[in-house]
């Protein structure tokens, strides 16, 4: 524990205390130690729970703010920079606050940085995730709806690299925003993800899945953003539902359906088919931002660099009658069976069948298959 201060001991007063670290659980002594800064006068504006900090001093902290006579509450600052368990993260979500908005909360932890939001947003955030899973879905039943909540929000063309929190907020985001928040809430659920990007600038998710109820099992590549179709042209959700040409993927089939894209960085690596020639490129590696990539991609899915060159190569593609199973599981309660469209587009892969002057011909024939199906 660290307490940038001056003490007047003949006053009893903590002098030009600003900023209080907390970095380990503290000791009765210690508890003592802050109560009397707390309970004295100050000019306390920080508080850093970090490093070994429990949840259990977060708390007792927490209590004495509550009920100090010399503290503005709403006016302290306090970051907690921990990496908290699900339980713990759950536990203080749920507390209650007098000024929740000065509770800064980790969200998301990249290349050793955390992303910092308030209790409110936070709690929007898990929200929006929580409404997302349901337990009684196998892998990819859930990853599926995932990446339904994720696709259907608004798509906006911009270099901007918004917040998660931003983009859960605004439910528009760009192709980066779409693959982040997909490849983060499947880390929060245990599944190991990477994201890669084409030359172009588009981004991909790779996922590390294995569900024995539809056999499958490898790693496959996602991309919600280029499933993505306007709300504008397709206002029902029903129907915004239908593009899965970018889920499941394989990176042996990507370079086919990417419209000229290329895959860039350490997955255009792993995409050579030679795989000696594959595992030479990748030992000779010497850009320093290369490595980094590297190390990022073996880390994520926790194998050697051949084990994974093997998995991402023998994986299958998921089909579409497998991905028109999963679509009938999540929305049973469907009012348009739109199968048959969702089959069509599939094979076809023609971005042209999605254009704002299909939409009457898209409805038609899914007017046609209900018919199909009632006089059946």
């Amino acid at each position: 524990m660290d307490i940038v201060q001056t003490f007047d001991e003949d006053t009893y007063v903590y002098l030009d205390v600003q900023n209080l670290s907390i970095d380990h659980s503290l000791t009765i002594p210690e508890i003592e130690k802050c109560k009397d800064l707390i309970f004295s006068p100050n000019n306390l504006q920080q508080i850093y729970f970090k490093d070994k900090c429990d949840s259990k001093t977060i708390e007792v902290i927490k209590s004495l703010l509550a009920i100090s006579d010399y503290i503005d509450d709403s006016k302290i600052e306090k970051y907690i920079l921990i990496d908290l368990n699900q339980e713990e993260k759950e536990k203080i979500l749920s507390d209650v606050y007098e000024n929740p908005s000065t509770w800064q909360l980790p969200y998301e932890l990249d290349d050793d940085r955390f992303a910092l939001t308030d209790v409110p947003t936070y709690r929007t955030m898990n929200l929006f995730i929580s409404k997302l899973l349901n337990k009684e879905l196998s892998c990819i039943e859930q990853i599926m709806r995932i990446y339904d909540g994720i696709k259907i929000m608004d798509f906006e063309s911009n270099d901007n690299h918004d917040l998660l929190t931003e983009i859960i907020m605004k439910k528009k985001t760009n192709s980066y925003g779409m693959n982040k928040l997909f490849s983060y809430i499947l880390n929060v659920l245990g599944y190991s993800t990477f994201m890669g990007v084409t030359d172009k600038g588009d981004f991909i998710t790779l996922v590390d899945v294995k569900d024995e109820k539809y056999n499958v099992d490898g790693i496959y590549v996602f991309d919600p953003s280029m499933d993505n179709l306007s709300k504008e042209d397709y206002s029902k959700e029903s129907v915004r539902r239908i593009n899965y040409n970018f889920f499941g993927n394989t990176l042996d089939s990507l370079n086919r359906v990417t419209y000229g894209e290329r895959l860039s960085g350490i997955l255009a690596i792993v995409s050579i088919d030679d795989r000696d020639f594959s595992i030479e490129k990748i030992d000779n590696i010497r850009d320093s931002r290369m490595l980094k990539e590297k190390e990022r991609f073996l880390n994520a899915f926790n194998m050697n660099y051949r084990e994974l060159y093997d998995r991402i190569h023998s994986t299958k593609r998921i089909d579409v009658d497998t991905i028109i199973s999963i679509v009938d599981v999540l929305y049973k309660d469907k009012k348009e069976n739109y199968d048959y469209v969702l089959k069509e587009n599939f094979l076809s892969r023609k971005k042209e069948l999605f254009n704002k002057n299909t939409q009457e011909e898209l409805e038609e024939t899914i007017k046609e298959e209900n018919n199909k199906n009632r006089n059946s």
